[in-house]
């Protein structure tokens, strides 16, 4: 990739891969990065345009999850058109069209601020980086290979099994204690390098020793590039390497590009310490009240969980964790559903039907993907408790709680990204992370915190008898 870099990408906030990583213990894994949208691909999208404009907008909006129009399809052609013959006119235009966003939309009010606000990471809140519509241009020259079938195919990285693994992917947690429980942070689609997912950052690393583990449910953007995994999570994360164990899941950003990055930052990261054991993109964190349980959605395809060598994996783990009678916490980047009433995946009405629905071997259930903060209760059908938790860093549409919701709403972040009375940026949805907290007593404690430290909502999650459900035992939401 780095012969095709153009250094006027730097000014659109994108950065090419570090250089002088050190070196992992194992073969590094093969280079899958997927290419930039160079000339010759502008070209063949621009004739694929001409011929089958519907198809084009089509494979575009599959990507983004958003609506386009053909006008802004064709204003991002003509700009990125100029990046490649008149860089200079580029620059001129992507001025002037900043100074526009700046006019626009205004700053913050002076006085506003919050505990943990540093000089360090400066809140712009005119960038639009990644917001589907307003960054077609990023959208397309970083991931247009892929979704708009230009150019060749990312090579997939070879897949790690737990087969020849001594550890089987099994991994031992800390036991709580009384007054010393495991605390756990866990967080999605936060690898996007803007101020939110730093705040975010800074928070767990603040936490430090106190902190046992922290799970990225993945989402690394645009493509999972080396460079994206650089600047978008191993920069901010690196401080809580020293204390605390991190784990990352894959996701289907990260499989743009192959997973080639996702698992060499899993191999430099093995190497910063015994803390840090993870060898795949699945893992069970174990301790004899709880588990952890990590899947991986993404790597054979999107949003499904069917290998039967995985499904086995699986059964083997949520069956043990039950015979001890311990807590199964299952994770994962792709959600089993919606928040609208019909909204379910295959992922839980096919692929791990048996052992969620109709054993009952899951008790919480935590997600990325989604792109919104939630807390579900169990219902018919579903009984498991839910938490989503995919509004780590991408910058989604600000929405209200679902009117019919796929299971009991206890609390859904409805907040936008700032304080209704700065009066900025109402449109996007607030951004956070959860915590859980593993008690002595077999009980789990839950808070969602944002993007700026406030608490949104604490539950308080208990089985019913010895064998029986996980439920919500107390909770409390923050209007």
């Amino acid at each position: 990739m780095e012969s095709r870099w153009n250094p006027l990408y730097e000014s659109l906030g994108y950065r090419p891969p570090a250089t002088g990583r050190a070196a992992p213990e194992s073969p590094p894994p093969e280079d899958t990065d997927l290419p930039l949208l160079g000339p010759e691909e502008l070209e063949a999208l621009k004739s694929a345009f001409l011929r089958e404009p519907e198809d084009v907008l089509r494979w575009t909006e599959s990507g983004l999850g958003a609506r386009v129009t053909v006008g802004a399809f064709v204003e991002v052609l003509r700009e990125l058109e100029l990046l490649f013959t008149d860089p200079g006119q580029f620059q001129e235009r992507l001025d002037a069209t900043e100074r526009h966003a700046r006019q626009g939309t205004g700053g913050l009010p002076a006085d506003f601020t919050f505990p943990l606000r540093t000089e360090e990471i400066p809140i712009d809140p005119t960038r639009t980086r990644f917001e589907p519509q307003s960054d077609l241009r990023g959208w397309l020259l970083f991931s247009g290979p892929v979704w708009l079938e230009q150019g060749a195919a990312a090579r997939q990285a070879p897949f790690r099994w737990h087969f020849g693994a001594k550890s089987r992917f099994v991994y031992p947690m800390r036991e709580p204690e009384p007054g010393h429980p495991v605390e756990v942070a866990l967080f999605a689609d936060f690898g996007t390098g803007e101020y939110a997912s730093r705040y975010i950052a800074r928070q767990l690393v603040m936490r430090g020793e106190r902190l046992d583990c922290a799970v990225h449910l993945g989402g690394v953007f645009y493509a999972g590039r080396q460079g994206e995994f650089d600047a978008h999570v191993a920069e901010p994360l690196e401080p809580l390497l020293g204390t605390t164990a991190l784990l990352t899941l894959n996701a289907p950003p990260e499989m743009r590009s192959g997973a080639g990055a996702y698992f060499r930052y899993l191999d430099e990261r093995r190497g910063a310490g015994p803390r840090h054991p993870q060898e795949g993109s699945y893992f069970c964190l174990a301790a004899e009240r709880f588990q952890l349980i990590g899947l991986d959605t993404a790597w054979f395809e999107a949003g499904r969980h069917r290998e039967p060598a995985l499904l086995q994996w699986l059964e083997q783990r949520l069956s043990e964790g039950r015979r001890r009678g311990a807590m199964n916490i299952l994770l994962s980047h792709a959600a089993p559903y919606g928040p609208e009433a019909k909204q379910f995946a295959p992922l839980v009405t096919q692929d791990l039907r048996a052992l969620v629905v109709e054993r009952e071997w899951v008790d919480l259930w935590c997600w990325g993907g989604a792109q919104a903060g939630a807390l579900y209760d169990r219902a018919p059908g579903l009984p498991f408790l839910g938490a989503s938790l995919g509004h780590g860093g991408f910058p989604s549409e600000r929405r209200d709680a679902p009117e019919y919701p796929a299971a009991p709403v206890r609390f859904f972040e409805s907040r936008p990204r700032f304080p209704e009375w700065t009066g900025v940026r109402q449109d996007r949805g607030n951004h956070g992370h959860a915590t859980l907290w593993l008690n002595a007593d077999g009980t789990a404690s839950l808070r969602f915190t944002d993007w700026m430290g406030q608490v949104r909502c604490e539950a308080t999650l208990s089985r019913q008898g010895p064998r029986g459900p996980v439920t919500l035992k107390t909770l409390d939401v923050r209007e």
